[in-house]
């Protein structure tokens, strides 16, 4: 199954969309929808969006996070910390990204990661972020993220960049 144009809605987590029901191959993820994300919401710690069916407004069928960060120069690659300044360089977190197990391969993820490279670009126009960063969970989602253009920070942790540019995003 893939999704056709029009057949889904990406949409801020509302009080009517059916948290419970949601299972993705990750614990963290599963309870992180259930039981946390209200609450980041709420405090204006995340936003969270969700997609939805248009004939099934209330099912989650997957959802991601976006908030605020910052990223160490000294962590990026040098062609790119070459053109940024030394101190800590603004930067857009997607935080989590996960698809129902119901329509894993479906080509969910490549979808609702685009929107929020977008989602990003149309908020650096008001608020500077240079780059979008996620922390993958595990080899799969690490290659995921690589196969849409992103690249590794130096560093110990996981963490990856995507430059905020039409150039950066593979989709």
């Amino acid at each position: 199954m893939r999704f056709k144009d029009g057949s889904i809605v990406i949409e801020p987590l509302a009080a009517h969309h059916d948290r419970a029901s949601f299972t993705c191959s990750n614990e963290t993820l599963d309870h992180y929808i259930r039981e946390q994300a209200g609450q980041d919401t709420r405090r204006g710690i995340a936003r969270v969006f969700v997609a939805v069916a248009v004939d099934d407004p209330h099912r989650i069928l997957g959802f991601f996070t976006l908030s605020a960060t910052s990223v160490t120069a000294l962590h990026l690659p040098v062609e790119v910390a070459k053109r940024l300044p030394r101190h800590p360089v603004p930067a857009a977190l997607l935080g989590r990204l996960a698809v129902d197990r119901s329509v894993a391969g479906c080509g969910l993820g490549g979808i609702l990661l685009a929107d929020a490279v977008k989602r990003t670009l149309v908020a650096a126009q008001t608020l500077a972020a240079a780059v979008i960063v996620v922390d993958p969970i595990g080899d799969a989602a690490q290659s995921f993220y690589a196969n849409h253009g992103f690249r590794s920070l130096e560093g110990p942790e996981r963490r990856m960049f995507l430059m905020l540019s039409a150039r950066g995003f593979k989709r």
